[in-house]
């Protein structure tokens, strides 16, 4: 998983010139796990807008989808092709909206605090730190609505741009080299006017448990102010898509959020 490679790799690479926030939620039954915060497709950071929140206003709707499976491949796949025809997805209902993006960069103040006092900050708002290093910081609290644990991880790096480890962020193929426990990145159809990806990622589990699949909505913008550093804010969330149907090999994960803010000391290229 992303945060178990971070964790292995984290010394070779603890001196990168940026921070990143991520807080991501999901919600699963049985087993709680890290996710990936980020998983789009090899767009080119070309087309990337210079401009905050200029995109059509959306309106966030889960669409609900919910069947009983069969006991037999066949039955499963018949079932799974006749509800993902009633499904019907809408870029402006069902993406990520411009008020999810200012929300997913209400914490951006805490990128400027020491961590004393992110730690003074988040324990007061009930947050459980769970490691702290120089370069690393991860906490969660617990959700009694949900049942189960958000994350926050902060990170600072010094010997990458942030350009290029959002970059990075963006190449399905080169993560599939890197990641073993994903056994599917995929773009299943894009939206170029927001900047907006519905990605279809199967996450492998060990055994006796199924493999965990996920179907979200990825948006991502560029803000560059000219009195503050320039930053990246990426917005995730669960979705239902008529191209994609419940896989009875895997489980569904049905709720699922993440938010990501990559922030530069200077400028996004240095």
């Amino acid at each position: 998983m992303w945060v178990e490679w971070f964790i292995r790799y984290s010394k070779s690479i603890s001196k990168w010139p940026f921070k990143f926030f991520c807080d991501g939620c999901k919600r699963r039954r049985y087993l709680l796990s890290f996710s990936p915060l980020l998983f789009t497709n090899n767009r080119k950071i070309d087309n990337i807008s210079l401009h905050k929140y200029d995109w059509e206003d959306n309106q966030r709707r889960y669409s609900r989808n919910k069947y009983q499976t069969k006991s037999t491949t066949c039955a499963s796949s018949i079932i799974g092709a006749l509800t993902s025809a009633a499904v019907i997805f809408s870029w402006k209902n069902d993406g990520v909206t411009d008020e999810e993006l200012q929300e997913a960069s209400s914490d951006e103040y805490l990128l400027n605090m020491t961590h004393g006092e992110i730690d003074e900050v988040l324990v007061s708002l009930g947050w459980e730190k769970v490691i702290r290093k120089d370069h690393l910081l991860l906490y969660r609290k617990y959700s009694n609505e949900l049942q189960i644990y958000s994350y926050k991880i902060f990170g600072t790096f010094n010997d990458i741009s942030a350009l290029v480890f959002f970059q990075v962020q963006l190449d399905l193929e080169y993560r599939m080299k890197w990641d073993d426990h994903a056994l599917r990145l995929s773009v299943i159809d894009t939206d170029e006017n927001t900047h907006s990806d519905i990605v279809h990622w199967i996450q492998k589990f060990p055994f006796p448990f199924n493999h965990r699949d996920y179907l979200y909505v990825r948006r991502y913008c560029l803000d560059a102010p000219t009195d503050a550093p320039p930053k990246i804010i990426i917005k995730c969330h669960s979705i239902n898509h008529p191209n994609v149907h419940d896989d009875h090999k895997c489980v569904r994960v049905s709720k699922y959020e993440s938010s990501m803010i990559i922030q530069s000391k200077h400028r996004l290229e240095e």
